[in-house]
C-alpha cells in the first residue's frame, strides 16, 4: 500500500454497494486525507463493491518475525516437537544478527501486506547472547514495509523474567516501545511463581501481558488459574493475553468451563494459533492440542486467531493469511456451521484488531484502509478463503492489487 495522500482533502473515493457486516448493502467514502467520511465531498471517484464484503484491513495478533525464514540458522525440527525446535533456536542464537534476520522479516511482512494485514504485534526474542539484534531486525524490516504497522512484545530469552537479568531486558524493551511482555512461564520449574512474576513486571512497566500459555498437550500442565488470579491481582485485565492454552484440550469439560470463565471475569483473551499447536501438539497422544475455541466462546472470552510461526525452526509451515488460518481452526476444531463460520469471521475482522489495541472500523474519522472480499458474508470469506483488494483513497480502484490465495 502505498501512503496516503497529501493532496486536496476535497475529493473522495465513494465505495458503494459494499456488504457491511450485518447491516447489508451500503457506500463507505474514503477521504483523500486519509480517513473515512461521513459523506461524499468535492470531486468524486466511485468503486462499485459489487456486494462484495467491505472490511477494515486485518490485524494479526500473534507473530513471530524474529525468526520467519530462519531455518537456514537454525536448521529445520525434524522431530516436529517444541522441545526440538527450543534446543535448536537457542543454540543458534550466537548466529542470529540484525543482516540475517531482518531479510525473513521483511519477506514475511510482505506476505502479510499482500493479504490485506495492516497491523501485526510479533513476539521478539530479547536479552541474553542475542540482546537486541532481533528487536532491530524487526525494526529494520518494519521500515521496509510501511503498509505493516508492527507492535512488538519482549520475549525474554529463555522465556522467563523472574529473574534481575531479564528484568532488566523488559525495561529496555518498554523503552523501545514494547507494547506488552511476553514469555512461557508455563516452562518454569515454578509456573505459578512465573506467571505472577510475569503480571506483576508488566504492571510496573506499564504495559501489556501477552504470554505462551500450557503449550502441551499434557492436560496436567494448566497455569490458566494463576494467570486470571495474577492478572486480576496486577489490575491488567483488558491488557492480558494468553496464546495458545493447547492443553486446556485434553482436561474434563467442567474443569475447563471453570478455567475458560476465570479467564473472562479476569479480562483474559485467548489467542488461538492453529498452524503451530496443529503441527506441534498431539505427536505422542494423537490429540490436536486446540484449544477449546467454542467453550471459550460460551464463557464469553475474547478469542483471536493467530498465524504465529511462517518457515521457522518451530513449523515448516506457515501463512501470511489470517482468513486461511481461520479456515484451518474451522475445520481442524469442528466451527463448520454457518454461526460458526461467521463468528470465526468476526474473530478475523473484529477481534483480532481489539487485542491488537485497534479500535477503528469503518466509521468516519477512522483509518481509509479497507479490504473489499470477493464472498458475500463472512462466513463465505471463511469457507473459502477468497481473494480480496486492498482498498484506500489515494489508489485507483484499478490498480488496486488483487491477491489470490
Amino acid at each position: 500500500m502505498r501512503g496516503m495522500s497529501s493532496g486536496s482533502s476535497e475529493s473522495c473515493l465513494v465505495v458503494g454497494n459494499a456488504r457491511i457486516g450485518v447491516e447489508g448493502l451500503g457506500s463507505i467514502v474514503l477521504g483523500s486525507d486519509g480517513t473515512i467520511l461521513p459523506a461524499a465531498q468535492g470531486a468524486v471517484r466511485a468503486f462499485d463493491a459489487g456486494g462484495r464484503v467491505v472490511v477494515p484491513a486485518f490485524a494479526e495478533p500473534h507473530a513471530h518475525l524474529d525468526r520467519a525464514f530462519s531455518q537456514a540458522i537454525t536448521g529445520a525440527n525434524q522431530s516436529g516437537t517444541l522441545s526440538e525446535a527450543i534446543r535448536r533456536f537457542h543454540s543458534s542464537v550466537g548466529l542470529m544478527v540484525v543482516e540475517a534476520l531482518a531479510p525473513g522479516a521483511r519477506r514475511a511482512l510482505r506476505m502479510l501486506a499482500a493479504k490485506g494485514v495492516a497491523h501485526v504485534r510479533t513476539h521478539t526474542a530479547v536479552g541474553g547472547e542475542i540482546g537486541f539484534r532481533a528487536w532491530e531486525a524487526v525494526e529494520l524490516a518494519a521500515s521496509a514495509v510501511p503498509a505493516v504497522h508492527v507492535q512488538q512484545v519482549m520475549m525474554p530469552l529463555g522465556g522467563l523474567v523472574d529473574r534481575p537479568d531479564a528484568l532488566a531486558w523488559a525495561r529496555e524493551a518498554a523503552a523501545r516501545g514494547a507494547v506488552a511482555l511476553g514469555g512461557a512461564p508455563w516452562l518454569a520449574d515454578d509456573p505459578s511463581r512465573a506467571t505472577w512474576a510475569a503480571a506483576e513486571v508488566a504492571a510496573e512497566l506499564g504495559i501489556g501481558l501477552d504470554l505462551h500459555v500450557d503449550e502441551t498437550d499434557d492436560p496436567s500442565v494448566s497455569t490458566l488459574t494463576d494467570l486470571a488470579e495474577a492478572v486480576n491481582d496486577a489490575h491488567l485485565g483488558g491488557r492480558a493475553v494468553a496464546a495458545h492454552c493447547c492443553s486446556m484440550a485434553g482436561r474434563p469439560i467442567a474443569v475447563a468451563r471453570r478455567e475458560a470463565e476465570a479467564l473472562a471475569e479476569a479480562g483474559v483473551a485467548v489467542v488461538v494459533c492453529p498452524v503451530s499447536s496443529l503441527s506441534l501438539q498431539g505427536r505422542r497422544t494423537g490429540l490436536r492440542g486446540l484449544a477449546p475455541v467454542r467453550l471459550l466462546w460460551e464463557a464469553s472470552v475474547a478469542v483471536g486467531i493467530g498465524l504465529d510461526n511462517i518457515r521457522d525452526v518451530v513449523v515448516g509451515l506457515g501463512t501470511g493469511d489470517p482468513l486461511r488460518a481461520a479456515w484451518l481452526l474451522a475445520l481442524a476444531g469442528h466451527l463448520t456451521g454457518e454461526d460458526d463460520l461467521s463468528r470465526l469471521g468476526e474473530t478475523v475482522v473484529r477481534d483480532n484488531r481489539v487485542i491488537c489495541g485497534i479500535q477503528e472500523g469503518l466509521s468516519p474519522g477512522n483509518p481509509a484502509d479497507l479490504l473489499v472480499i470477493d464472498a458475500t458474508s463472512l462466513a463465505e470469506a471463511i469457507a473459502l478463503v477468497p481473494a480480496r483488494q486492498r482498498l484506500t483513497a489515494d489508489i485507483p480502484p484499478e490498480e488496486t492489487l488483487l491477491t489470490e490465495t
